[in-house]
Formats: structure tokens, sequence, C-alpha cells
């Protein structure tokens, strides 16, 4: 079989979604997790744009292990590719992934650049970023709307100066696979004299082919997939690692390919991603949907109830999606915890267990039956960053068909407890207030989101809060079984991270020369 190298690019393109905006701790947790999953690559970031972001590829590649380390880097900026080195340092497996625009349009619109200004770009860029790492990506961005002739042109370049990896962009998923097919086959031919340079694909969900347009790549010979969980991204998104992943699994036959991907931590890594990101999974998507793996029947059932259903082509528990609905025993002890949340992704340490464990024994006695969902959601919860400014430490609610919802808080502000009451059009909307009027910050409400975890009236509530203030967005999230205090400490908690983001105002990576951001 031959292998396929997983370039997850999760935190760096997929954090592009808008209002999408992760702590450093939120980065390396997910890290964490993305290479127990089994991902090659882990683009952690941009280190150039904000202190955030070089703290989070620094954080990433001094505690995750595994899987290559890269950072994006401009090739125009000398510093990019200084900071990208830096941030990198205490990475075992370090990648600078640089890139320059080769469709016309592209080119004209960000770099005011010819072909041969572009090529020239090219040769320096991934000169200056070998001077600093071993191991260096190229990427040609826009690729499927360029001349056929300047494309194979630049990765030749690229492939010359020395990028071990020359990766073809579908920057604004414009391409059908027939295209990217031929495209590939051209650029491969070009590299005939470099058998050790690696192929990539990048493709965007524009037009819903990012999956399509990847396979279709590597059919015609890439060695590598650039790919999110959950298929997050700018747009509509980019190609979904699940997606493919699943699709290669499930069909060796045909493309006689592999990846190193763990599919039994599939399910609980795209949790993951929704959790953090705020990011819901519609019912019908691929893989990881509510609906993915449900049927019904309505013809008589004639086979074997034990056997697997002709309509069924991939296992759910081989993927890590089946085991939501397990039902954990009541008397789960201290170590059956630790070892469930090992197998979720979570490694704990001994203060961190102990958190955890007090959590499980207070929702045990609230519910009568205890669900893998639930563990999940309490996890989740005890391993949020500690609030920082705001803290909750009191909330009761009155409201009902004839009195006026209101709400009294209880609240620590910069060591300050301050108390008050509120009114508001229901009980949410009272603690709201209040808690607005306490911390004298009155955001955007951008998106209010209550889910169940499971079934059942004393089921966990799981809320979303999602803030705009001054340009910057954060997303806050809690789980109680009741959903008025979980969405008290949802806010409290976005609230939080839009103090701890007011001064990061990263960069972008596409912009007139001297600012331009890398939308690949």
């Amino acid at each position: 079989m031959r292998p396929i190298r997983i370039f997850d690019t999760t935190l760096r393109d997929g954090e592009k979604s808008p209002g999408t905006v992760l702590s450093v701790q939120e980065k390396v947790r997910l890290a964490r997790q993305l290479a127990r999953l089994g991902v090659d690559v882990l683009e952690a970031g941009f280190p150039a744009a904000s202190a955030e972001q070089f703290q989070a590829v620094e954080a990433i590649a001094r505690q995750v292990q595994g899987p290559v380390i890269a950072a994006l880097a401009r090739p125009t900026h000398a510093k990019d590719f200084e900071m990208a080195a830096e941030a990198l340092e205490a990475a075992a497996k370090p990648r600078i992934h640089t890139f320059v625009p080769v469709s016309p349009s592209y080119r004209r619109h960000f770099l005011k650049m010819d072909v041969k200004e572009c090529l020239a770009l090219t040769e320096r860029g991934v000169r200056s970023a070998l001077q600093k790492v071993p191991e260096v990506e190229f990427s040609l961005v826009d690729a499927l709307r360029a001349p056929l002739e300047d494309a194979v042109a630049m990765a030749r370049v690229a492939a010359e100066a020395g990028a071990q990896v020359v990766n073809i962009a579908d920057t604004v998923g414009y391409a059908a696979p027939a295209e990217v097919e031929r495209l590939m086959e051209a650029v491969a031919a070009g590299l005939a004299s470099f058998p050790d340079v690696v192929l990539s694909i990048h493709c965007h969900n524009d037009l819903g082919l990012a999956v399509a347009n990847s396979l279709a790549a590597i059919g015609a010979g890439a060695g590598q997939v650039h790919c999110t969980v959950n298929g997050i991204g700018e747009r509509a998104g980019n190609a979904a690692l699940e997606e493919l992943a699943a699709m290669l699994k499930a069909r060796q036959d045909h493309f006689q390919c592999e990846t190193g991907i763990r599919f039994q931590r599939l399910g609980p890594t795209c949790r993951l991603v929704k959790r953090l990101t705020g990011i819901g999974i519609q019912p019908h998507k691929p893989i990881v949907g509510a609906n993915a793996f449900v049927y019904e029947t309505t013809v008589p059932q004639l086979a074997d109830a034990a056997e697997q259903p002709p309509y069924q082509i991939v296992d759910p528990r081989e993927l890590g999606m089946a085991d939501q609905a397990n039902e954990l025993p009541r008397d789960m002890t201290r170590e059956g915890l630790a070892d469930a949340a090992d197998r979720l992704g979570y490694r704990l340490e001994d203060d961190e267990l102990d958190r955890c464990w007090q959590a499980f024994l207070d929702l045990r006695d609230r519910k009568e039956k205890l669900f893998e969902s639930d563990l999940e959601s309490l996890l989740d919860e005890q391993m949020k960053a500690p609030e920082a400014r705001y803290r909750l430490l009191y909330l009761n609610v009155s409201a009902g068909s004839i009195s006026v919802p209101n709400a009294t808080v209880q609240m620590e502000v910069d060591g300050e407890v301050i108390q008050d009451a509120g009114f508001g059009q229901g009980p949410v909307d009272a603690a709201f207030k209040t808690i607005c009027k306490i911390t004298r910050r009155f955001p955007k409400l951008v998106r209010y989101e209550v889910n169940a975890v499971t079934s059942g009236t004393d089921a966990l509530g799981e809320v979303c809060v999602r803030l705009e203030e001054d340009g910057q967005w954060a997303l806050g999230r809690s789980v109680a079984t009741d959903v008025v205090l979980a969405s008290a400490q949802a806010l409290i908690h976005a609230l939080n991270k839009l103090e701890q983001s007011r001064e990061a105002t990263p960069i972008s990576e596409f912009a007139l020369l001297e600012d331009w951001e890398p939308r690949l």
C-alpha cells in the first residue's frame, strides 16, 4: 500500500472560520489530540501574525511529540522565517511552509508581480527557509486558475531550490476533479528528475468538491493531502480529514493507499473540534453527523439482525463514532475514570484527575444514568482554562407565566466581589443583562446555542455563546444540568476570552506587499 501523509491545518487554515478564536491552551490541547489521532504533519500556525500565534506554535513545538510541526512564513518577509524558526526551535521535526501566488489574478492583486518575478520570489523564499530549518514545503497559491506551464515552472523552481514538498492549492475551490488530476500529472512529469520531492494537494470546498478533488490528486500521484477536522475553514471550508481518511480506508481496493490515522480516535477528535470552535456538525454530514449511521428499514428484515447491514459500508465502531451512547457504570472508580478519559484523548495530571473525579461524583448524584458523552462533556468543562478576570460565584433566577423574569448574580471581578440583580425577557436574558451590568461590558451576542448532550430531561445542557466586541470575537461554552447556569457560565467564559484577546491584533496573510496574508 502506498502511504499518504495527512497534513492537518485545522489550527491554521481551519481557525479562519468566521468567529473562531482558539486560546493557546486550546490549541495545544487540540494539537495533542491530533498527534494521538496519527496525523503526519501538524500545521501549528503563522508565528508572525501575532504574539499569541507565536506562543501557540512555540508551545506546540515544545509539548507535542510525533508529527512534523509546520509553521507558515511569507517569502516577502525575512522576519517571518526568523520567527517561524524560533517558534519551531523545540520541535523534533520542524518544517517551514512558504508560498507564492501563481494565478494571474492573485499575482496582480496581491503582489503586483509578473510570472518571472514570482518565480524569483519562489527561489528566494525556499532558500531562505532552508537556511532556518532542514525541511521546507512550498505551496503554489491558486494553482488551478493558473496557466499549466506557469504552475509546472513554479513547482520546478521550488524543487530546484530544495523544497522537499510541493503543494498544489485550489485556493478558491474552483477546480473539477479531472482538472486537478491533469495538473497533478503535469507537475509530476515536470518533477520527474526530483523523485524524492513529495507532491501535495490543498483543496477548498467552495463548490463542494474539496474531498473529491483531493482524492483525484491522490489518484494522480499526490503523497500528501491537506485537510481540517470536520472540514472547517474560511468560506465553505477545507477538505474534511475524517471523510478523506474514511474513504481511503473503505476503498483501499481502489486507491491502494493507506494513512497512519488511528480510526478509533476519529470520533473523539471531531467532537473536540466541534466543542472548541463552537462550529456545529450538520446531522447528515458523512462520517461524523448524527444521522451518518442511522438506518430506517422500510422492508421486512430477511437477514440475521446481527449481521452488518448491506447498506453500512463503514463500521462506526471502527471510527470511534459508536461509543457516545455507552452507559457508564455507576460504581466507576477513580482509576476507571482515568482510563476512560485516556481513551477519549484526555491525559490527566493528578490535580486534574482530582477535579474531574469530584465533578463526576457531583454529576452522578444529579443524573439517573451516565453516558460516555456525559463524561466527554464533563472532561471538556473541567479542562478549560481557569477564569481570569471574571468569575461566577452565585446565580439565582426566577421566571414564570406571571412573574417578571429576574436574576440575582454575584461575581468576582478583579478580585472584588460584586452582586447585582436585573430583569429580562426570560431567565437567560435576565442573567445575561445582570452579568453585563456587573462587568460593564456590553458585547454583541452573535450566537447562542443550547444542545442536549444525551436524551432525557436530566440531560446535560451544552451551551455555546459567541460574542463580538470592537472587532474581536470570542466563543464561550459550558455544560450543566441547569441550562440557565450553563448559559451564564458560557457568557463569562466568553467575556474572559475577549479580555485575553483585546490586545491581540493578528496581521492578515494576504494584503498588498507589506501585510499580505497567506490564503492558500
